[in-house]
């Protein structure tokens, strides 16, 4: 016969399950308060670091007249009516002592920093071997955090997360070369088209070794394209800034050389060519691309490039990867051209240059700054430009 439990067992049971149970709800409601807590603090200590990092940036609001007239790597920016305003990009990183002393200076007086992806894959470090910047060592780097010293930041970047170390800052897909001055820039029928493609590639040496300029003009690559261009193609060209090169074979009768060509005689060969070459990887939104489409000038872009890929749709031109697909989309890219269907100064036109971008810029500006840290009125401006 099996005992029945006795009473004092059953009741000393049903105590301790109390017990566990009251120590149970003790320890679910500590941890409860411990995580309170944690995130009081840590609520706390954003709040305290967004503060200290807002009371970096001075309350002072200058005038036009007092904002100072700033130098590479800052880049003064202006309103449609040519006023400078208390925003500067910092466009390249601090190579020397006086540019944080050019930075304080200027904080000291009202100016507020944005910063600007005009220089390789800056604020990135730079890929470029060739470069001294490639050195993730120097002060440049070490010594000062370009988030903390800037509101915001434009850039040219596909995946700007990539290169933009603080995913927080706010961002936005602005480059120096979305204000190319269309009105400026303009093509002229009249001009024989000497050439079917420009390549621009400065040389690095009088003995053309490899350095900063074949690395980010992407050399190696482009000889490769250059012989399919020539060999296969027939295609002349005009090559600036490369001579004491070796070039391929097939291109010896169909390109001609140039030596470093000043800008005022440089930009009128946009309009002896048919369209623009640009092999470029580690290049942030070249000039020069956004110029050759102001002159209406098709484009060949490297899908690739660092910056300058956005202004490449179905009536600018087309992108390749490498030499592995590019006869393929160089065939595509003459047929097109041969019938007219690119349109890229028009395209420009419709989505950049000073009045477009620069409505965009003025957006982001007031976005990272508010109104009463700034020296104008939004209602006020129609555009911002930067300095170029």
């Amino acid at each position: 016969m099996i005992e029945s439990p006795k009473f004092e067992t059953i009741f000393k049971g049903i105590k301790n399950g109390k017990m566990i149970r009251k120590i149970n709800k003790k320890m679910t409601k500590t941890v409860i308060i411990t995580i309170t807590m944690v995130i009081i603090i840590i609520i706390l200590i954003t709040i305290t670091y967004n503060e200290k990092k807002r009371e970096s940036f001075v309350d002072i609001v200058p005038t036009h007249d007092n904002v100072p007239q700033m130098k590479r790597p800052f880049l003064n920016i202006y309103d449609d009516k040519g006023n400078k305003i208390n925003a500067v990009f910092i466009t390249h990183p601090f190579t020397r002592d006086e540019c944080i002393e050019q930075y304080e200076d200027a904080k000291a007086k009202g100016v507020h920093f944005l910063g600007m992806s005009s220089y390789c894959e800056f604020p990135g470090i730079v890929s470029n071997p060739h470069d001294v910047l490639h050195d993730p060592n120097l002060d440049a780097w070490s010594k000062y955090n370009y988030y903390e010293l800037t509101r915001g930041w434009c850039h040219c970047f596909r995946e700007p997360d990539k290169y933009i170390a603080d995913t927080t800052i706010p961002k936005a897909l602005i480059s120096e070369s979305d204000f190319a001055n269309y009105e400026q820039h303009k093509p002229e029928p009249s001009i024989n088209k000497e050439y079917d493609f420009l390549y621009i590639c400065l040389k690095d040496n009088d003995k053309c070794e490899d350095g900063w300029q074949s690395y980010n003009r992407n050399w190696d690559v482009a000889k490769k394209c250059l012989d399919i261009m020539c060999e296969k193609h027939g295609l002349k060209g005009l090559l600036v800034g490369r001579i004491n090169c070796e070039i391929p074979k097939g291109c010896h009768q169909l390109m001609e050389l140039t030596d470093f060509m000043e800008y005022s005689k440089f930009i009128k060969t946009y309009n002896q060519c048919k369209f623009i070459f640009v092999p470029n990887i580690a290049d942030a939104s070249p000039r020069v691309l956004t110029e050759a489409i102001c002159f209406n000038l098709p484009t060949l872009v490297n899908y690739n490039i660092v910056g300058g890929w956005k202004y490449i749709d179905d009536k600018t031109g087309e992108l390749f990867h490498n030499e592995n697909d590019f006869d393929a989309v160089l065939s595509k890219f003459l047929d097109k051209q041969k019938n007219n269907e690119y349109t890229p100064r028009e395209q420009f036109i419709a989505n950049f240059g000073a009045e477009n971008a620069g409505k965009k810029l003025l957006n982001f500006v007031s976005q990272c700054i508010p109104e009463n840290e700034l020296n104008f009125n939004k209602s006020e401006v129609k555009y911002l430009k930067p300095a170029i």
